[in-house]
């Protein structure tokens, strides 16, 4: 009894030994990596273009973009057997649904999946490089950055988080939240944020001196700054909308939703 027990048991333990394998083993070759290396990367910019779901891109201390595929969109049917897949937007020249163009420090990589399929990537970026983001409302995209050095310029219709960041940034989007925590300011250029639906939240370094633009048509404003030592420099304009001068003024920073909130955070 106690060996029939004992057999059954080492059964047991196989098949899980087995099964758990074919997860490993599974989940490691569903996930492709293309990497394109980067010289200057702090002169560089890199453009993305019609990603669809989630958009997670991370900025690190290297020198290659690292772009990680792990769609089932990009497995093709059995009957493809041989076969290429076609996009109608572009070649694939990386195998793993995207358009990969480089000239000099330029960089243009465009996602060829169709809009009605999510491509399911992750990308890291020398943290240093340049962010350039676009895609059509048609593309439920929702973009994540996080320690990232430089600019960013998104054009979005969805949700953009960014975390970690210097800027400067331009952002835009139709119907979706903007929150951005910033780790500390880059004032070299003026940086705009827009929503037309969606609330706007930003963290800034305590200590930041900027001239700051705020404008909400059906919102309200919100903050923890203390604004009565500058309060013979704010100015209002109409509305919701008001100008003034943070910690004596500096560069340009337009904040603005048309059906959202603003709230401004003082950070550390």
């Amino acid at each position: 009894m106690l060996i029939t027990k004992k057999i059954t048991l080492m059964k047991t333990i196989k098949i899980s030994l087995i099964t758990l394998f074919i997860i490993i083993t599974a989940g490691s070759l569903s996930a492709q990596e293309y990497k394109i290396p980067v010289q200057n990367s702090k002169d560089g910019r890199l453009i993305l273009k019609d990603f669809n779901g989630l958009l997670p891109v991370e900025g690190y201390s290297g020198n290659e973009i690292i772009i990680t595929a792990t769609s089932e969109n990009l497995v093709p049917p059995a009957k493809a057997k041989g076969l290429k897949p076609i996009y109608p937007s572009g070649t694939d020249n990386t195998g793993i649904g995207i358009d990969v163009q480089k000239i000099d420090n330029l960089i243009t990589v465009t996602c060829l999946i169709p809009f009605t399929q999510d491509g399911d990537y992750k990308i890291r970026v020398p943290e240093n490089i340049a962010l350039e983001f676009s895609s059509g409302c048609e593309r439920s995209n929702d973009i994540s950055v996080k320690n990232m050095k430089n600019e960013i310029d998104i054009k979005s219709c969805h949700d953009i988080k960014l975390s970690d960041v210097t800027g400067p940034l331009v952002l835009s989007t139709i119907s979706g939240n903007i929150d951005i925590t910033y780790s500390s300011i880059n004032p070299v250029k003026s940086s705009s944020v827009n929503s037309i639906s969606g609330d706007i939240d930003i963290t800034l370094p305590e200590k930041t001196a900027t001239d700051l633009e705020l404008r909400t048509v059906t919102g309200g404003l919100y903050s923890d700054f203390d604004f009565t030592d500058t309060q013979k420099n704010l100015k209002k304009v109409g509305g919701n909308e008001m100008n003034f001068q943070l910690n004596g003024g500096g560069f340009r920073f337009s904040i603005g939703t048309v059906s959202g909130n603003i709230y401004l955070r003082k950070g550390k």
